[in-house]
């Protein structure tokens, strides 16, 4: 009776971390093709028209995102009345902020907002190239509580993932792209406490 509980158990937390197992992980990402959108396949700035929505307020502006070096971006945002509102730096394993706006500047705004942004714009060629469920994606783990997924779809201008805090999904985001031009990031979280839309800026 103990060996079944025990197995039963076993099983539950197997299937329960399904989500986060590579089956696989030496897929060559150099043979994927543009199925993953690359945002920075060189050093360039990239301007996005950004609108960040919460319940119950949003902030439109523009962010700034610049490739530095293999493994580190910085960027900045911008109101729409010229008004500074964070300065950050992604690195592969977290995020920086040299300024938040004073009423941004909460430990948990912090927190979540280099959550998102880490999310949103971390490079292809940092995570695990994989299978999971039976799907080729892209996995980056940070700090053993978040799990990026970016999975495969084939799609030439589409890219979806998925952000697991604990192995409860927290965030979903699509990724596409205009004829390989204009890139276009969607990303909201489950609850629906907080939404982003990018949409880049052609000079």
């Amino acid at each position: 009776m103990k060996n079944l509980l025990f197995i039963s158990f076993l099983a539950l937390v197997l299937s329960s971390c399904s989500k986060f197992i590579c089956v696989g992980p030496n897929i060559d990402y150099n043979r994927m093709g543009k199925s993953d959108i690359i945002l920075f396949s060189s050093t360039n700035v990239r301007k996005f028209q950004t609108t960040i929505k919460l319940r119950k307020s949003e902030m439109t502006g523009i962010m700034v995102v610049k490739k530095m070096s293999d493994s580190l971006i910085a960027g900045s945002f911008i109101n729409e009345f010229g008004i500074k509102g964070f300065d950050f730096t992604i690195m592969p394993d977290r995020v920086e902020f040299s300024y938040l706006f004073k009423k941004l500047d909460k430990w948990y705004i912090r927190r979540s907002l280099g959550n998102d942004l880490h999310f949103l714009f971390l490079r292809p060629e940092l995570k695990i190239c994989c299978t999971v469920d039976a799907k080729p994606a892209l996995v980056k783990s940070i700090r053993h509580t978040l799990t990026f997924v970016y999975f495969i779809s084939g799609k030439e201008h589409e890219l979806n993932a998925e952000m697991f805090r604990r192995n409860h999904k927290f965030a979903v985001m699509e990724q596409s792209d205009r004829n390989g031009e204009m890139i276009l990031l969607k990303m909201q979280h489950i609850n629906g406490s907080i939404s982003y839309e990018l949409t880049e800026m052609k000079n």
